[in-house]
């Protein structure tokens, strides 16, 4: 039982480089480049035409809200058609998806407010006929 430790054994030999991880001379060189951060809503720097999409999507909602019908649903369809002829021709515009809301919300309602007109106009007639 001999216990010879052979001269080439360096396994528990502490290296004169501390720190350095093996195969660091393959780094590339050079600075990092900072991160390009580009900020919500960033559409200041390219001007769109202004329209009226919020003001129509107000009305249209007012008139469900309020019960306003066709009273309010009327001004709305047509604020959001003109809302709409603008954003039709710039599809990047931040307004249309705004403008295509209130369309359809303002058509949803003058439907439904024409339904209910024609409904209390044939109760009212039923029972003034009977």
């Amino acid at each position: 039982m001999s216990t010879e430790v052979s001269e080439d054994n360096n396994f528990w030999e502490v290296s004169e480089s501390t720190g350095v991880m093996p195969g660091s001379e393959n780094t590339i060189k050079g600075g990092v480049q900072d991160s390009q951060k580009i900020p919500l809503g960033a559409t200041h720097s390219v001007m769109f035409p202004q329209t009226n999409a919020i003001m129509a999507l107000v009305l249209a909602i007012g008139s469900f809200a309020c019960g306003g019908g066709l009273i309010l649903s009327i001004p709305a369809l047509l604020v959001a058609l003109s809302a709409k002829k603008i954003t039709d021709g710039i599809p990047s515009h931040p307004d249309r998806g705004i403008a295509n809301v209130a369309y359809v919300t303002s058509i949803v309602n003058i439907c439904l407010s024409s339904l209910l007109i024609i409904i209390y106009t044939g109760v009212f007639v039923f029972y003034m006929s009977a």
